[in-house]
This record gives structure tokens, sequence and C-alpha cells, in this order.
């Protein structure tokens, strides 16, 4: 019934059973408590035998001398454990900072399922908004943290992800208080367990003890609030579940407390699965209050690697579960896929690539085949990691989560690489190729845009080749960072998503790779576009080399993934939102077959080195790199059959590409800026003032104002119907909010929800504490990218 029981010092358990899997994430808001609850999740499931502190920098996830300083997770960490005694978790603990959502997106991409934990005082806010999009298709339960603060509220906090979420939910346990009779105030002890109708209280004096009470223990409130709670869970999982209705019906006569607690948690993993509904838990990692229930939830409602959702490719191959080999891709058994989630660079074992096993076994010593970037290695010294500790292992088997390590993997693997390898023959590449599986790819990871930039040089001369190996390094663990190069200056740029990304990796820069450089000032990332097509270029030579190329701009949401259609081939270029369109006329299986010596691959990846290397020369306005444009290669492109060498294609194309944007006049571009979603939560007598300052000295648009836990049920994604839903949901009193203090209009909260250009937001958080006496709260986001004004042009350029 219970997962859990007397802890244990416990090692890993290998080669589980596929079914037994659980990998997870924990995402959250920046302090909603997710390495806190980590901690507590590894202690109870004898995985540590002590409990790390975030404050006092002694977690095992957070391990980096910048997190343990900082208090804040910077880097996704994986750590595996067993729980229930025969089913491993893979956990991974992700950053909650927006600075370092990159770290979020590559973790999502190698989950199952999710645990989103909530702070029950602040409610449902906007990185766990932000989120909660980002893990689209993946399955979650939800925790709510921090229920034994002041002001925490577990049905507000359940109503308010109902309705920003458009998501049902079933209570699976709710909070338990009990009266202090010397401050005669409501404490939270425990959870009421719905399921199984128990009360659990937690000993404060003994973090291992537990106290199980049966239901005739019960006083008659309680009672009362777990029978409502109770006929909520059936009457919402029947709307899902036909095996429960009929359960209810014959089984249990009707009866709510006489269902099995057996079928009501096979109905809400069914419904979770599905993601019909989303499982509601409570607790105070803090105080050891709620976790074990967390863990069985985790086991009892998430997907095993045999029912999550399968990886998205690059070409329509049918995918099918196989309750040994894991995934079958095109019904090919002897095939091993994985991917590539992230890189990191160790002092001592050098470069360590983490893996996500989809199909088959990735064995030591076997041949791999980098199907995106056409690299051939051996895999030597695979291991499982701990944090920041390794466990040798001889494979990583599918539904596996492991890292790979030596000589023979270092710069054959980056970020979002598919690697294919045979998974019972040492060297049966060539098997796989006969079979047509050799190029199989996962899609890639996306990158956001960075936003800020600062120059980078050489405090010498001789320190310029140590200063790029070390920008290799960094580019590498982390693709959210760009290098690039300033055509005029011949400055090197460093780009990153936020202030605090910048000053960590301008950290790990200096003190971790030792870099002798000196750091500019932080400055803005703009950009330029065209806003028209250009003329067409053509060049046709008596060798053989012809290309007809078209510059375009482009309209509409930020992709940056391939695109396939009956007449063109879209590829992203870099993290600008280009691309290089290939007309298919030449394409090899759609018209003429490519004979030519020189592969097809090699030229589309020249062409794109052309775009980048062209694009990246800037526009002429201010000489920003371009944004939001296509080069079209017309489907007349000739190559000459005998050519063995790509470096005609490169300075052709790179030529034709200036030639056709040095036509259009300046008139013809456009300086962008990118603008931020900005979310600001002030106490009402500073509202007034706080709209003034935005409107008029920070460019805002001002999109909505709400209560601090207002509920907008006319957000997008809500039916018509969902208002009902909401308020029809059993929800017991919030008992610990102070009404008193809630009803006096003068110390409520508002969320002032805008726009506005990042230029004049720097520095904000600063003027935001002068405005409301240090009690306002700013939160950004990066939106996307905005032509300036002709009356702001001047003032931009201008900086």
């Amino acid at each position: 019934m219970f997962g859990f029981g007397i802890r244990q010092l416990r090692g890993y358990a290998s080669k589980t059973d596929l079914s037994k899997i659980r990998n997870i994430g924990i995402i959250a808001h920046i302090d909603a408590g997710k390495t806190t609850t980590t901690e507590r999740m590894l202690y109870y499931s004898g995985k540590t035998n002590r409990i790390g502190n975030v404050d006092q920098g002694d977690t095992v996830t957070d391990y980096l001398p910048q997190e343990r300083s900082r208090g804040i997770t910077i880097q996704s960490a994986a750590i595996s454990f067993n729980w229930q005694n025969d089913h491993r978790i893979n956990l991974i603990d992700t950053p909650g900072h927006v600075d370092f959502t990159f770290e979020v997106i590559k973790s999502l991409k190698v989950l199952d399922g999710c645990v989103t934990i909530l702070d029950a005082v602040a409610g449902v806010e906007a990185q766990t908004e932000k989120v909660w999009k980002q893990s689209y298709g993946i399955p979650k339960i939800c925790y709510i943290n921090k229920m034994d603060r002041v002001g925490s509220g577990y049905s507000r906090t359940v109503k308010e992800l109902m309705i920003k979420m458009n998501q049902r939910v079933v209570l699976a346990n709710m909070p338990l208080f009990k009266l202090d009779p010397v401050t005669n105030e409501q404490v939270f002890e425990g959870v009421l367990d719905v399921v199984n109708m128990k009360a659990l209280r937690w000993d404060s004096t003994d973090v291992n003890k537990v106290d199980i009470a049966d239901i005739d223990k019960f006083d008659s409130s309680l009672l009362d609030e777990l029978t409502k709670a109770r006929e909520a869970m059936v009457e919402t999982l029947s709307e899902f579940d036909e095996n429960l209705v009929e359960h209810f019906l014959e089984d249990a006569e009707g009866d709510y407390l006489k269902v099995s607690p057996t079928i009501l948690n096979s109905s809400i993993r069914k419904s979770t699965l599905s993601q019909d509904i989303t499982p509601i838990l409570c607790g105070s990692s803090f105080r050891n209050i709620g976790v074990q229930p967390l863990l069985d939830a985790v086991v009892n409602y998430l997907p095993s690697p045999l029912e999550a959702k399968f990886p998205e490719l690059n070409e329509d191959i049918p995918i099918s579960y196989d309750k040994r080999k894991g995934l079958l891709f095109d019904n090919n058994s002897e095939i091993c896929v994985a991917f590539a989630f992230k890189v990191i660079t160790d002092e001592i074992r050098g470069q360590l690539v983490f893996v996500r096993v989809y199909s088959g076994t990735l064995k030591n010593g076997h041949s791999v085949y980098n199907s995106t970037n056409g690299k051939t290695f051996k895999i030597n010294k695979p291991v499982i990691m701990h944090a920041n500790k390794t466990e040798d292992v001889q494979s990583l088997s599918a539904g596996e989560i492991g890292v790979l390590t030596g000589s023979t993997v270092f710069g054959r693997i980056e970020t979002g690489d598919t690697l294919i390898s045979h998974s019972m023959v040492k060297d049966g590449l060539k098997s796989i190729e006969r079979k047509g599986n050799l190029n199989l790819k996962i899609n890639p990871i996306i990158i956001p845009p960075p936003v800020f930039s600062v120059y980078i040089e050489p405090k010498t001369l001789g320190n310029r080749k140590a200063m790029e190996a070390a920008l290799k390094i960094l580019v590498t663990e982390d693709p959210s960072l760009h290098v690039s190069q300033d055509e005029e200056t011949s400055q090197t740029l460093l780009s990153g998503m936020g202030e605090l990304h910048l000053e960590i990796a301008r950290d790990k820069l200096l003190n971790d790779l030792k870099a002798e450089v000196g750091i500019g000032k932080l400055m803005i990332s703009y950009k330029e576009t065209i806003n028209s097509t250009t003329n067409p270029v053509i060049y046709q030579d008596d060798i053989g080399y012809k290309f007809t190329i078209q510059i375009e701009p482009l309209e509409g949401e930020e992709v940056r993934v391939d695109k396939d259609t009956a007449t063109e081939a879209w590829y992203p270029l870099g993290v600008d939102n280009n691309y290089l369109i290939f007309e298919k006329s030449n394409k090899p299986g759609l018209g003429a077959v490519w004979k030519h010596q020189i592969p097809y691959d090699v030229v589309i990846n020249t062409i794109k080195s052309s775009c980048l290397a062209s694009f990246q020369r800037g526009g002429k306005i201010g000489g920003y790199a371009l944004h939001s444009c296509a080069v079209r290669i017309k489907g007349d492109f000739e190559v000459p059959y005998d050519a063995t060498s790509s470096n005609e294609i490169l300075n052709i194309t790179r030529k034709l590409i200036i030639k056709s944007l040095q036509a259009l006049h300046e008139s013809s571009y456009s300086l962008l800026e990118p603008i931020m979603d900005v979310e600001i939560v002030v106490n009402q007598k500073f509202m007034g003032e706080v709209i003034q300052d935005l409107t008029g000295h920070h460019k805002a648009n001002i999109l909505s104002i709400e209560d601090e836990h207002g509920l907008d049920y006319n957000n997008e994604r809500s039916t018509l119907n969902f208002k009902d839903i909401v308020d029809s949901q059993y929800l017991p009193p919030d008992i610990t909010l102070n009404l008193a203090k809630l009803d006096n209009g003068g110390d409520r909260c508002k969320v002032i929800k805008a726009e506005a250009p990042l230029k004049e937001m720097v520095s904000y958080s600063n003027k935001l504490r002068s405005l409301t006496e240090g009690r306002g709260m700013v939160y950004m986001n990066y939106h996307g990218m905005k032509k300036v004004t002709p009356e702001r042009l001047d003032d931009v350029l201008q900086g």
C-alpha cells in the first residue's frame, strides 16, 4: 500500500525491468524547493545517509562552487536511486532561474515524466507557467511545497493551477493540520491520503518516523473532508475510465468509500499518462513532510519508458514498444538508438556526454555512428552519474540515462546528436546501414536565442589560442552561449540568455578554464533583418557550377527546426531564426539521382556555412547580424560530377549572398531588438506609480493587471465550460490563510503583465525596489525580436 518504511542505505540496482524505470525531472520556479525536495528523496530512498541543506551549500545535486555559493541550481544534475525496492528512479534536478532555461529544455527532451513543484505561498509563478508549456506532452504530478509557511494556500494554489494551465486534477492527498495550544495557530503536521483513506503524521523530532492512522481514528471534520475528496476523485476519474465506473457500480455498490485503492491508483495512472488529469500532492520538504508519498506517486502514476511518448524523428518510420529492447525503430531489433542531451568537461575525467538510450543496448567497445555529424567512434568507459560521482558499467540499456567518457568520444559528440550502434555485434554498423537505418535522427534540441553580449579579448596575442580553446569548451557545454566574430573589428563576442548567465560564463572562463582574457561591458544583442526579397543573382561557369540565389525575409514565430514540404527543404541556421531553403528538383530521391563525388549532405552543410558567415557580416543600419532571413537556392543548381572539394561551392555561394545583400538599400533593412515578457508583483498601494514609470520611462505595453492570486477564466486555453469544472472541483478550506489580512485592500498585491524592450528593462529590479520600498518583484522572459520604430532608432543606436 505504501512504498516507504524503515529507511536503509541502498546501492544502485542495475538492469531493472523496463516497466519499473522512471525517468523524471523536477521543474519549478526558482526557490520553490526543487533541490530541497531532491535531497529528501535521496535520503528516504537510502541513497544518502544525511540530508543536505541548500543554505549550507552541501547538497548532492548542487555541487558546483557557483551553485553552493549562490544557493541556486545552475546546471541540471542526474542521479539514480531505488524506491519500493524494485523500481529505479532516474532523476534530473533542473534550474529554476530563467537565465538557465536551456538546461531545462535539454532535460525535458529525454524525460518521460515530471514532478512540478509549486510554492504554497506564492502559487503558480511566472517560470512555472513557462516550464509547464515547455513540458507539453509529458505527464506530470504536482507537489505543493512549503505548506508549513504562513500564508500557504493549498486549495488556492490548486485552483490557480487548474485555471492558468487549463488542467483537470485529482487530489491524491491534502494537508493535515493540528492546533498548537500555546500559539493557538494551525501547524502543518502531515497529509490526508485520499486514495487509501488514511492520515499520515510526521514526527517533528525524528525524520524517519511516520504515524499512519486508519479512517476509524478520524474526527468527524477530517472524515467529512476525506469523503468529499474521495467522491470528487471517483467522479473525475470516471469521466475518463469506464473500468472504474463498472467497479464503482458493481463491486463498490455505488459507495465511494468502498472503491478499491488498487483500482483508484490504476485509474489515476491511466488518466495521468493520457494527460487528462494531474494528481496533486502536498508537503513541506524542508520539514521532511510528504516526500515519501511523493515518491510513491512517481512510481504509481508517472510513465515507464514503455509508456512514454515516442521521440520525434527526422523521418517517418514506424516506432513500437518492446519489453526487452525498449523502442523498436523501423522494426529493427538490432539497432541501438541514443540521444546526447548534455556535454560537460571534468578536469579529471575529461569530456562527459550524457545520453538517453531509447532502443537496444549501448555496449563498451562497440562502434557508434553519430548520425548528426557523420563521425564514427568506439564506446569506452560508459558510466552512471550520481550527481558529480560516477559508477562504471559495461553497458547502458534502453530506458537508462548514462554518460559516455574517455578519449574516444572527445570532440565527436555535441548536445542534440543522435547515436546509432549495433546492440549485439561490436562492429555491426554496416548491418544497420544495409537496413537503411544509419541516418535515423532524433530531432535536435531547439536553442533559445541570446539577448545579451560581451566582448572578450585575450590579454596578450599569445593568449588568443588558449582563449579560443576555452570558449570552445564553454560553448560545447552550453550551446545557449554563442561565440561570434565582429567582421569589422575582429573582436570576439560572447552572447547569452541573461545577465546572470553571462556572469556565470565569465566566472567559468576565468576561474575554471583559467583563460587570460579581458571582458567588456554588457550589451544588448540587437539584430537586423530585411524588409523585402532580393532580386535573384545567378552564377554559372564553364566548369559546371550553377547557382541561383534569393534572400527572403521571414515573418511569424521563431521555430528553427528542419521543415520538409513537397517542393522544398528548410534547414535552420544557428539561433537567429535564419534558414537555408533548397528547392527540391535536384534532391536525391526527388527528381534526379545524386551521382556526384561530393555527397549531397556536404553540399548542404557547405552552403549553410556560407549563409552563416554572410549573415554574421551584418546589415546596413548598425552592422548587426541578420535575423529572420532565408537564403533560397533555386532547384536548377549544378555542381560538377567530378568535383571533390567543397571550397568552390563555399566561395561562390558566399559571394552571391553578400552581393544580394549589398544590392539592397539601407531603407530595406530594419533594426530588431529583444522584447521581454514582464511580470511584476507589487503591493496595490504602489501600483499607480509603477505603471506610470513602466509606460513613461520604460516603453512598456501593459497587457493586464490582476490580483496576485486572481483567477482569470478567460485565458486562451480555457474551454467554455471550464469555469464550471473548476468551480465544481472539491477543495478543502484553506484554514492557514489570514483572511483578515487578505480582505485588507491596501495590503493586496497586484500582478502587472507587460511587454517591454530589453534595453529599457536593464537593471529594472533596482528601480522597482526603490519605487516599492523593497517589496516589488519582477520576472522577465524572452518574448521575441521586434522591429525598432523610427522614433526610437537613433536612441537605440546611440546606446
